[in-house]
């Protein structure tokens, strides 16, 4: 296998395995190390949840994309603001991670990085009215052309997905359980 290039090896594809290793280049900006690692210690170290500060966030690709994030048990509404969609760049949030089952006090807000329109979210959620009986279930939606908010309020428990559909679109779905339904709105 001396003095082959990447391009010449031959593929594993669909044989792909957790124990299986590949070549790392760590801290390639600051002082490049070549290292080994699994595709499983890779996946579970990307996949690490994130607990989320009870302060507004701005969410950033290298730290947050792809990784569930959870919203701490919030003294104040808190806004997580998501950044420039990518297209297939994720987001899971899910909460509140509260030490029983109350509902939190305050609103979660997730909204686009711009507010000029350019970005919007398209999508529906499921909303339990935890106050009601199963049949109050019903579906939220965006307009789909220029809502760039969501507002989670007081909730008691909600898991949110968004992933970006390309430049200026992001996908949402998931639930929310609480007293207030959820809400989609204009910047």
């Amino acid at each position: 296998m001396a003095d082959l290039k990447v391009t010449a090896l031959t593929s594993l594809g669909t044989a792909t395995a957790r124990e299986d290793l590949m070549h790392v280049i760590d801290d390639p900006s600051g002082t490049p190390v070549n290292k080994k690692v699994t595709f499983g210690e890779m996946a579970n170290a990307l996949a690490v949840p994130v607990l989320l500060a009870d302060t507004n966030v701005t969410l950033t690709e290298a730290t947050h994309a792809g990784r569930v994030l959870v919203t701490p048990d919030l003294t104040a509404d808190r806004t997580y603001t998501l950044p420039t969609p990518i297209a297939g760049m994720s987001f899971r949030f899910t909460g509140p991670d509260t030490a029983d089952e109350t509902e939190d006090g305050s609103a979660v807000i997730i909204k686009t990085a711009t507010t000029d329109g350019t970005q919007h979210f398209e999508g529906k959620v499921m909303f339990a009215d935890i106050d009601a009986t199963a049949s109050d279930i019903s579906i939220v939606g965006s307009n789909n052309t220029s809502e760039d908010v969501l507002t989670i309020n007081v909730p008691g428990h909600y898991s949110i997905d968004c992933v970006a559909q390309d430049t200026a679109k992001w996908r949402l779905s998931g639930f929310v359980a609480s007293d207030t339904a959820p809400a989609f709105s204009t910047s």
